[in-house]
C-alpha cells in the first residue's frame, strides 16, 4: 500500500509541474541589413525586427558578426565594419522582459556596394582618369564619391581629384571622369577608388524600451 501511495504522489507532482510551466515560447527573431558607405566601403548596418509574445517586449539584442567580433551596446540597430569581402554568418540573439531568448543566423555576402569595373589614365591636358562604376547592392546609391590620386615616376603624390556620381540605381553602371585638380607634366601614373557612398536604406527596427 505504501509503494502505491508513493507512486501516486510522484505522478501527481509531475502533472503539477507540467501544468504550471508549459512549453516555453521564445521570441521571433529576424533582422535585415544594408551597406553603409559613408565612413567605409565595407561598413554594414544591421536592423533587428524581433518580436515576442503578446504583452511582452524585447529588452536586449546581441549581435555576432561571424568574423570573431560581436556588439557590446545591445542596440537593435548597429553599424559594423568588416575588414574584407566574403560571406559571413551573422547571428542575432534577442531577449525579452521574461528573460527568454531566441536566436537566428543568416548568411551575409559582404562586398563594396559601389564597384569600379574599369578605368584608364589619360595623360596630356587635362590629365584624367576615366572608367565605369557599378551599383552592386539592392538599394539606390544617392551619391558615390570617387577619388583619384596622381603620382610621378618616383611614387610622389602630386595631386588628386574627385567626382560625385548621383542616383545610381541597383545594377546600374555609370561612366565617370576624374580630372587632376592641378596639372603637372610630371604625372606618370594614378590610382582611383570609391571614397564613400550613401544608400537609401530603410531603418525600421524594434526599439528597446528604456528601463
Amino acid at each position: 500500500m505504501k509503494r502505491i501511495l508513493v507512486l501516486l504522489l510522484i505522478t501527481v507532482t509531475g502533472l503539477v509541474v507540467t501544468s504550471c510551466f508549459g512549453p516555453v515560447v521564445r521570441p521571433t527573431v529576424d533582422f535585415t541589413w544594408c551597406p553603409d558607405g559613408e565612413s567605409g566601403i565595407l561598413n554594414y548596418r544591421f536592423f533587428s525586427h524581433s518580436t515576442t509574445v503578446p504583452n511582452h517586449y524585447i529588452t536586449r539584442v546581441q549581435w555576432q558578426f561571424g568574423d570573431g567580433t560581436s556588439s557590446t551596446d545591445y542596440s537593435p540597430s548597429v553599424l559594423h565594419r568588416f575588414t574584407e569581402e566574403g560571406t559571413y554568418f551573422v547571428t542575432l540573439i534577442a531577449t525579452d522582459d521574461r528573460g527568454v531568448s531566441g536566436t537566428l543566423s543568416k548568411e551575409v555576402h559582404v562586398q563594396p556596394a559601389a564597384f569600379i569595373r574599369t578605368w584608364n589614365l589619360t595623360l596630356g591636358f587635362p590629365v584624367q582618369v576615366t572608367g565605369e562604376v557599378e551599383n552592386r547592392c539592392d538599394e539606390t546609391l544617392p551619391t558615390v564619391i570617387l577619388k583619384a590620386k596622381f603620382y610621378d615616376a618616383d611614387g610622389l603624390r602630386l595631386t588628386d581629384g574627385t567626382v560625385v556620381i548621383n542616383d545610381l540605381e541597383p545594377g546600374e553602371r555609370a561612366a565617370f571622369s576624374v580630372k587632376a585638380s592641378q596639372y603637372s607634366s610630371r604625372i606618370f601614373y594614378a590610382t582611383v577608388a570609391v571614397e564613400s557612398f550613401t544608400v537609401d536604406c530603410p531603418e525600421i527596427f524594434q526599439p528597446v524600451p528604456k528601463k
